[in-house]
């Protein structure tokens, strides 16, 4: 019997990556359509049919949905008669760095306490491998990319033994705090029981199960999380939550831990086994079994005429949810794509996004930057914004070297003069000695409430983008900024959107 090759066990791990960035597995497309389906408020409708685009358009280009990749966690199956003759943490921290420059993935990983980057989402305990034993000789490896969107909005408590009854009203409660940040609809992973860690460890591996497995415990959580009425992306609808998943372990007879694990609406992952004699080549057909074409699942679950009657009118519904030959036609060739997707009067008549499934003014609003506050001051909560001209990313680290500039008195390399600074954290590439976009969807803008008032203090910024809300921002951007929120999780949507990378700081 020939043992597993190191080498191989690497290339596997970097296609998965690339199939778990790039791709949903068939049950989390079949809860967000079901979702979309049932779905009668206007807003959240637009930001399912938002996130379904985005699905499409990064299955169909092979780029990562969102521009935040996580960092990596994975779960390994060995079986006890597997011959492995070779450092297997080694071959999986090389995969990890062979998808960082492939797929690419963002360097995600740093050290804690110097926030130095190592640029390759590798480290010290990075990847997280997490190992387990079954029958047989193959191994089995799976890849749950984590954003820290969803992850920072996770918690755990130490209840007693006497509130087991609270249980369900702390991940309620939870979910309630994270609000629109960790960008639902999200999936809600629960530990019970066990350790301090090992409830924690549950709740996430319990993230990897199918999404329409729940019991009656789980469906009551699931549907108290629902009544609270947050709805995609924090904006108001009937799904706050597409699953809660609860896995249990015994524990001490004095304590009683929980972990709440929260996923955002792409809960990425993909797997592969491997055995002695395996041939990578065989890789792609064993994933494509286990996840189907996302064209064909989109077009059997929304091309009924049931869904045609609650979404009117037929035709512009058909046309948003893609059948099969005008997303092919869409998206190929490329100028085709890209002219569809620019903001153009055909964009906007196609997609309804104004018009038809949002609230607010029954106009939308076409702004250029720079952005004057008579532009602003028309505004109003609800509102559809058209935005064009150029738009500055900047998340934490940007507006910490904004204001460090600011207060030593030297110049910024840009003009803030009414401009619209966009909460995001791209993957940018090199390309032909200038820069392209790979992803750039919005970062959880709460991360910048701290530091807003002081940069608009300093600089007339008229407009920020981003998602989840900022908490008591109100009085500082009361007649001099506004805040415009966009689809979470929507990366491969905005890359459409992007003509031209200026430069890059």
């Amino acid at each position: 019997m020939n043992a597993l090759k190191s080498q191989v066990v690497a290339d596997a791990v970097e296609e998965i990556i690339k199939q778990a960035e790039n791709r949903l597995p068939v049950d989390v497309i079949k809860a967000l359509v079901g979702a979309r389906d049932t779905e009668t408020d206007k807003t959240a409708t637009s930001q399912l049919d938002a996130i379904l685009e985005n699905i499409s358009i990064a299955d169909d280009r092979s780029i990562p949905m969102c521009q935040d990749t996580g960092i990596l966690v994975f779960f390994v199956e060995i079986g006890r008669d597997a011959r492995i003759g070779f450092d297997l943490d080694g071959a999986i921290y090389q995969g990890v760095k062979q998808a960082t420059n492939s797929v690419p993935l963002r360097p995600n990983a740093v050290e804690p306490l110097t926030r130095l980057n190592s640029g390759d989402n590798t480290g010290d305990g990075l990847p997280d491998i997490n190992y387990s034993f079954k029958d047989g000789k193959a191994i089995t490896i799976t890849v749950a990319p984590k954003g820290a969107g969803s992850e920072n909005m996770s918690a755990f408590r130490m209840l007693k033994p006497s509130q087991v009854g609270s249980v369900k009203d702390f991940v309620v409660e939870t979910v309630q705090n994270a609000g629109g940040m960790p960008c639902p609809p999200i999936i809600v992973g629960v530990g019970i029981g066990g350790s301090f860690d090992k409830s924690a460890r549950l709740a996430k591996r319990s993230l990897l199960r199918n999404l329409g497995d729940m019991d009656e415990y789980e469906l009551d959580i699931l549907q108290a999380i629902n009544s609270l009425g947050i709805g995609p992306m924090g904006l108001g609808g009937r799904t706050t939550a597409l699953a809660v998943h609860v896995e249990k372990a015994h524990c001490h007879t004095a304590s009683l831990p929980v972990s709440v694990n929260i996923q955002c609406w792409a809960n990425r992952h993909a797997s592969v086994t491997l055995d002695a004699g395996y041939d990578l080549t065989h890789l792609s057909e064993q994933y494509k079994t286990r996840h189907h074409p996302i064209e064909q699942h989109i077009t059997k679950h929304h091309l009924t005429e049931q869904h045609k009657t609650r979404h009117h009118p037929a035709e512009q519904h058909i046309t948003k949810h893609h059948l099969i030959e005008q997303h092919k036609t869409r998206h190929h060739p490329i100028e085709q794509h890209k002219t569809k997707h620019h903001l153009t009067e055909q964009h906007k008549t196609r997609h309804h996004l104004a018009e038809k499934h949002m609230t607010g003014q029954d106009v939308p609003h076409h702004l250029t930057t720079p952005l004057t506050r008579d532009d602003i001051m028309e505004l109003q909560a609800g509102d559809i914004v058209y935005l064009s001209g150029t738009i500055y990313t900047a998340r934490d680290e940007a507006h910490l070297r904004i204001l460090e500039l600011t207060n030593e008195g030297k110049p910024l390399p840009f003009d803030l003069e009414g401009a619209a600074l966009y909460h995001c954290g791209p993957l940018m590439q090199k390309d032909k000695g200038g820069w392209r976009t790979v992803a750039a969807g919005p970062t959880t803008s709460a991360r910048m409430t701290d530091m807003t008032p002081q940069v608009l203090d300093n600089y007339n910024v008229r407009a920020i983008i981003g998602k989840g809300g900022m908490k008591n921002i109100a009085p500082v951007l009361e007649e001099r900024c506004v805040y415009l929120a966009y689809t979470g999780g929507c990366a491969a949507l905005a890359v459409d959107m992007i003509k031209d990378v200026r430069d890059v700081h």
